[in-house]
This record gives structure tokens, C-alpha cells and sequence, in this order.
């Protein structure tokens, strides 16, 4: 496979089945749909996507195609967090090296290209509220959290 080439298959994960597609970097994309995993892996810039074996599929990311800055480290500081824990979007500031900067945490994470890849489930407001999960809602995040003992069953 060449840095140009992604595969393309159905992972399974503990939150469900997803598509990703990989390149020798690490994952490029994370759709519900083949196609949009296809698109994205496109638009990641790979020219060609062929079927995948997902027993193949790396768990990283492929960090030279995510963005630099603020956002970057957002994500990296994100994908540190442990299963079953959570933070703040404030603490996930800090922790990215830009404390008070929740609400750019936030953004880094609404707009985060692999969801499950880079948990951004476990970053929650810290008025208690979850906050919102781009990929599936504040009822999916409630359930990715609950399934990795994160949360109590009554919330």
C-alpha cells in the first residue's frame, strides 16, 4: 500500500460498527457508511481506496494528515484520555497547553474528523452537563460513556 492508497473496511468497535480507512500512517477516516469513509479518505488525499481486511485496520491516527496549532494538540491531549475516564473541556484546554481555553477545546472537538479513534465522547462540560457528540448526539455519548463504566446508569 502506498502513502497515496487508503483501505477501506467494517470495523468492529465497542460503540458499533464503523468504516474506517487506513493508509501506512494510521487512520484517515471514521464514517458510519462505506461511502463516507471513501469521500473522506478522498479528501485526505488518497487517490485510490481499495476494499480493506479489517483485522489490518490500525488503532492510531494517521497525525500528519490532522491539523497543527491549538486543534492538534486538542486532539493528541484527547486521545491520551484512558477508557472509562472523563475531563472537562477545560481540563482538555489545559492539558493541550492553552488553559482557559475550553470553548476552543470544544470546537477541537465538534469538529473532530475520528470519532472513536480519538475519543472525544470523554470530554464533558464541566457543569456535569455531556455536552454534545457530533457523531450521534448527546444520547449516543451517553451510551459510548455508560458502556465504558464512565458513567453511572441513572444519568
Amino acid at each position: 500500500m502506498s502513502a497515496w492508497e487508503a483501505q477501506v473496511a467494517r470495523v468492529a468497535t465497542e460503540h458499533g460498527d464503523r468504516w474506517m480507512a487506513w493508509r501506512e500512517g494510521g487512520v484517515v477516516a471514521v464514517a458510519t457508511s462505506r461511502r463516507e469513509a471513501t469521500r473522506r479518505a478522498i479528501a485526505a488525499g488518497a487517490v485510490r481506496v481499495v476494499a480493506g481486511d479489517a483485522r489490518w485496520a490500525p488503532a492510531d491516527p494517521d497525525w500528519a494528515l490532522l491539523p497543527g496549532g491549538f486543534r492538534g494538540r486538542a486532539l493528541r491531549a484527547c486521545r491520551a484520555i484512558p477508557r472509562g475516564q472523563v475531563i472537562t473541556y477545560s481540563e482538555l484546554a489545559r492539558r493541550a497547553g492553552s488553559p482557559g481555553a475550553a470553548r476552543a477545546a470544544g470546537s477541537a472537538m465538534a469538529t473532530n474528523p475520528l470519532p472513536v479513534v480519538i475519543p472525544c465522547h470523554r470530554v464533558v462540560r464541566s457543569d456535569g452537563g455531556l455536552g454534545d457528540y457530533s457523531a450521534g448526539g448527546t444520547d449516543a455519548k451517553r451510551r459510548m460513556l455508560r458502556a465504558e463504566g464512565a458513567l453511572p446508569t441513572a444519568t
